[in-house]
């Protein structure tokens, strides 16, 4: 069996051993000179397969009749094909080729959308085409090709409200809009619709962002790499995109998000190189607007909390923190939330204001 990059075989998997074929192409996670199988299966593959924990995971297997204990033959299932990156699994009697397999250009199953999402019985027959055994995260959520563009679809209306102060802010981030009407029940039937609405939930939509020309690299694979090549895996971050690195500070204290972990930020790579070229925009917010004080923030390397790390950052960034304090309610979140997200803003220009006093008074 082969892992491929697109149609150049990078890694050989054959009785019990793997070998590397183009170490330059292989995911960050397995980019080393030489990989064990444990490599293989332990830091790819498991991370390969969608996490069972997903809302309606287990309906996905059960209808694809899938195993529900083995990540390798979920991913086999689907040819280790996602809509992240540019890797596939091809045994080695198979003649397939990217063209032919790829799930950015070929169809998707529409009947597998509505199980993903809101968890209906599937009732499409023969071989199916899917992004969602390797789609991760565990909120309701599904892939829908729309006027030939591919969305993620997924339950959360708090990622409407992200969006409008992200977008005030200035900062790179994924935007999502509702999904309404008509092209809601293209997907799930007016009973499911309703049941969503009676949650006060709403089904939001943004735009795939990773392409055939360049992959998505979480920072938990990087930072694999870094410690294969015995770098400091922020060092490496601020480097090679140090604005949108610090943005991501100030957002997630603004926002209180506490669920910015290594898999859900990261950077682009180039395919045809497989260099990175920066971080992606920021995304996946509904875990966001957290009653929580005092988090710790998880993409620092020093022990800061979210509101320290967002007071370093602006002393570099000057965000325009007024923006946010001019904006009204944003819907996604209450009263309540956004009376918190305008607090934490105050906050944090105050602090500045009395950082910048202090240090005249000191140059005085």
């Amino acid at each position: 069996m082969y892992l491929m990059a697109k149609d150049i075989p990078v890694l050989k998997i054959d009785k019990g051993r793997c070998r590397v074929l183009e170490k330059e192409l292989l995911p960050f996670s397995l980019r080393k000179d030489r990989v064990a199988l444990e490599d293989f299966y332990g830091m790819w593959i498991s991370n390969r397969a969608m996490e069972l924990s997903r809302t309606n995971g287990k309906m996905i297997l059960n209808s694809l009749r899938v195993s529900q204990t083995n990540d390798f033959r979920i991913c086999m299932a689907c040819h280790g094909l996602s809509l992240s990156d540019m890797y596939w699994l091809r045994e080695e009697e198979e003649e397939l080729t990217w063209d032919e397999v790829n799930l950015f250009q070929n169809d998707i199953s529409k009947g597998m959308a509505s199980t993903a999402l809101v968890g209906d019985v599937l009732h499409e027959h023969g071989k199916i085409h899917t992004p969602e055994l390797t789609t991760q995260g565990q909120a309701a959520k599904a892939w829908v090709r729309r006027d030939g563009n591919l969305y993620l679809y997924k339950i959360g209306k708090k990622e409407l409200a992200a969006s409008v102060i992200l977008d005030a802010l200035g900062f790179s981030h994924v935007p999502y809009r509702k999904v309404e009407g008509g092209e809601l029940e293209e997907v799930v039937s007016p009973e499911r619709k309703q049941r969503i609405l009676d949650w006060d939930e709403r089904v939001v939509k943004c735009r795939l962002i990773a392409s055939q020309e360049y992959s998505m690299v979480n920072f938990e694979d990087f930072q694999m790499y870094c410690q294969y090549e015995g770098k400091n895996v922020y060092e490496e971050v601020l480097r090679l995109d140090r604005r949108h690195y610090l943005e991501m500070q100030t957002a997630d204290y603004i926002l209180n998000n506490i669920d910015r972990h290594g898999a859900n930020w990261g950077f682009f790579m180039d395919n045809a190189t497989g260099r990175l070229t920066g971080l992606y925009p920021l995304l996946d917010h509904d875990q966001a607007f957290s009653d929580v004080e005092g988090m710790l923030s998880q993409t620092t390397e020093e022990r800061f909390d979210l509101e320290t790390a967002a007071l370093l950052a602006e002393t570099e960034l000057h965000s325009e923190l007024e923006a946010v304090l001019r904006l009204d309610c944003p819907e996604g979140i209450g009263e309540k939330r956004w009376n918190q997200v305008k607090e934490r803003t105050r906050r944090l220009r105050e602090r500045l204001a009395s950082a910048y006093k202090g240090q005249y008074a000191s140059a005085l």
